[in-house]
């Protein structure tokens, strides 16, 4: 059933009023039995389905989509100089009016009864980016103290509401600008004032959802090296416990060869001096390695080692 919005005393009002600028919201089904032109009727075929908000002009007026940054709620409107025609499945329309009409939105015309709905789209936008930022520096915090490994999963939902935000806040800088540049009437001066404002909002939330996605980038390349290091690590160690077990290796397969006459073979020491050549093999290299930093694994590094960097 239709539900209808009137403009009274420059603001919006719940219900219809004779002689009155008019907003109708429509179910899908509602709206396709009313007499739509043919751009009107392309811009509704495509409400399933759009993937960013855009806008079309029509002989009359104008007829766009708009698409949620989760890509799952969608709506589109019919724009004329006398009416706008909002065709909604879902709550979100009724939702954002019901808030313009509490916050008493200043309204001209239809184009500025969109310009409040679109304005009540973005209410929550700001304090979105913040807690992702908020996500991101506690992810880098959690990166370069090493104590617990940063939530993958909350990474990447982050990027992918990023990815959406980026999208919507393009096709909503498009739609507000072509509206906000109209001089055939269809948009009272007042109301591309109003049209302008929300443009330069939409540009602040893009140019501050830029920084954040390069902040982003910056922690996802920051977990990325953690995660090398420690590989790093594990190779460093592997190699050197070989280093260390290699000389063994040789000296145990050289005595192990079958011949009949080999040093320290005759004498009742021999053993003994095998033993202590690879005790002191052994020092000599753990030494050297430690000496260098090779056993510090990611810490800082002393003595020698340090001053080579």
């Amino acid at each position: 059933m239709a539900r209808a919005w009137h403009i009274a005393n420059g603001h919006l009002a719940t219900g219809e009023k004779d002689g009155g600028h008019v907003v109708t919201l429509l179910r899908l089904e509602e709206a396709r039995v009313r007499t739509l032109s043919h751009t009107q009727r392309e811009v509704l075929d495509q409400l399933e389905h759009a993937a960013m908000p855009f806008l079309e002009r029509t002989s009359t007026g104008a007829a766009g989509l708009v698409v949620t940054p989760s890509g799952r709620r969608r709506f589109g409107f019919i724009l004329t100089p006398v009416e706008l025609v909002l065709i909604d499945d879902g709550d979100v329309c009724a939702t954002a009016l019901g808030r313009a009409v509490e916050d008493r939105a200043r309204v001209e015309g239809p184009a500025g009864a969109l310009c409040a709905l679109l304005r009540e789209l973005l209410r929550d936008h700001p304090a979105r980016l913040s807690r992702m930022r908020e996500d991101f520096e506690l992810m880098e915090q959690q990166v370069l103290e090493g104590r617990e490994r940063p939530d993958r999963r909350k990474m990447m939902a982050d990027s992918r509401r990023m990815l959406g935000l980026d999208t919507f806040y393009q096709g909503m800088s498009d739609l507000a600008a072509e509206l906000a540049e109209d001089d055939s009437g269809l948009v009272t001066p007042t109301d591309r004032a109003r049209l302008r404002s929300l443009a330069r909002l939409l540009g602040r939330l893009a140019t501050r959802l830029e920084s954040l996605q390069d902040y982003s980038l910056q922690v996802h390349s920051l977990y990325q090296e953690s995660i090398d290091v420690r590989q790093n690590n594990v190779m460093q160690w592997l190699t050197v416990v070989t280093t260390i077990v290699m000389p063994l290796t040789f000296v145990t397969g050289w005595y192990g060869m079958n011949f009949p006459r080999m040093a320290l073979f005759d004498v009742p020491w021999g053993y003994v001096a095998v033993i202590v050549v690879c005790v002191v093999i052994v020092a000599v290299e753990v030494a050297f390695f430690w000496h260098h930093g090779w056993l510090s694994f990611g810490e800082r590094r002393h003595g020698g080692g340090e001053r080579r960097d």
